[in-house]
């Protein structure tokens, strides 16, 4: 993968980008459930979107190391989150 996978401490430009990007496709996202699309069928257009992504910016052998750092990354905040409670 290259550098752009691999970013440290976000800038607050790049923060600002990850917000509006996570708006746009919340928006969607909720519009298609909506709609009627189910939930599975969303979860897997996205990931199947989210693939093809890396795919072009990387190759297709940097997809399972992301989806592996984003689900020990989503474990820890968990982990935190309960020792918030």
């Amino acid at each position: 993968m290259n550098n752009k996978w691999h970013m440290q401490q976000p800038t607050a430009e790049q923060v600002e980008q990850t917000r509006r990007v996570e708006r746009a496709l919340a928006n969607e996202l909720n519009l298609l459930a909506k709609e009627g699309v189910p939930v599975a069928c969303i979860l897997t257009g996205l990931g199947v979107t989210i693939a093809d992504l890396i795919t072009t910016q990387a190759d297709a052998s940097a997809v399972a190391p992301w989806f592996e750092k984003q689900a020990a990354m989503v474990r820890e905040l968990q982990s935190d989150a309960g020792r918030l409670n």
